[in-house]
């Protein structure tokens, strides 16, 4: 994928799209894998490494694999982060992990009381806002959207969807899984067409439509992912 695009996996329930991610974050075991950051190859052996080389995954499900909803969200954006923040070899500078906070939360636009809110009295949309703020803070190049707005209303989903192009515009890369085709259609510059656990096509511009998708995702040869 390039820097700057939206790279969308699209296919049916089970069709292999959310195991192909995980097992390039080594969280699956692979027959194959091959994955190349900035045209160096890596050996990714589980989500951290993933996060040392810039890759960050919004789980399919936030609430039980994205956040911990019981703590504030100051603690959901510091999971994952506490490094930067450490003085001295004993010591947490609170006042730059609340400032850092506050400004992750200000370029996602989180609608909170404040830094230390609770994530379960927010909105489904922005449960959603705080994950995505935690890897901003991670300084990850290489977002991953599985299911980006399930769960959240039309409002919110829009806000999701400008963000990505915001986050393309500066340069990031997002890999884009969604099960809603016209979402995978309206946001993504190219598509990989899952089925039976591999990629049977890849359609680009005018050619992302629901029907060439829906042909690959139902017939055609698989290409398994090396």
């Amino acid at each position: 994928m390039r820097a700057g695009e939206i790279l969308g996996f699209a296919g049916l329930v089970g069709s292999g799209r959310t195991e192909t991610v995980l097992s390039i974050l080594g969280e699956y075991a692979a027959a194959r894998c091959k994955v190349r950051v900035d045209g160096a190859e890596r050996r990714l052996r589980d989500a951290a490494d993933g996060l040392a080389h810039g890759i960050g995954l919004l789980p399919e499900s936030r609430k039980e694999q994205g956040l911990i909803t019981a703590f504030s969200i100051l603690q959901n954006v510091s999971l994952n982060n506490y490094g930067k923040y450490q003085r001295g070899h004993w010591f947490i500078d609170f006042k730059k992990e609340l400032a850092c906070t506050q400004t992750a939360m200000d370029q996602v636009r989180v609608k909170a009381q404040g830094p230390r809110a609770r994530v379960d009295t927010l909105s489904g949309g922005n449960q959603q806002k705080v994950v995505i703020a935690r890897w901003l803070n991670h300084d990850m190049r290489v977002l991953i959207f599985d299911e980006p707005t399930r769960g959240i209303d039309v409002g919110a989903k829009a806000e999701i969807y400008q963000l990505m192009r915001d986050f393309t515009a500066q340069g990031y890369a997002i890999i884009m899984i969604s099960s809603e085709l016209p979402e995978i259609i309206g946001m993504a510059d190219r598509v990989c067409v899952f089925r039976s656990g591999g990629i049977v096509a890849t359609v680009e511009g005018s050619a992302i439509t629901s029907e060439q998708i829906m042909t690959h995702a139902t017939t055609g040869k698989v290409h398994h992912v090396a």
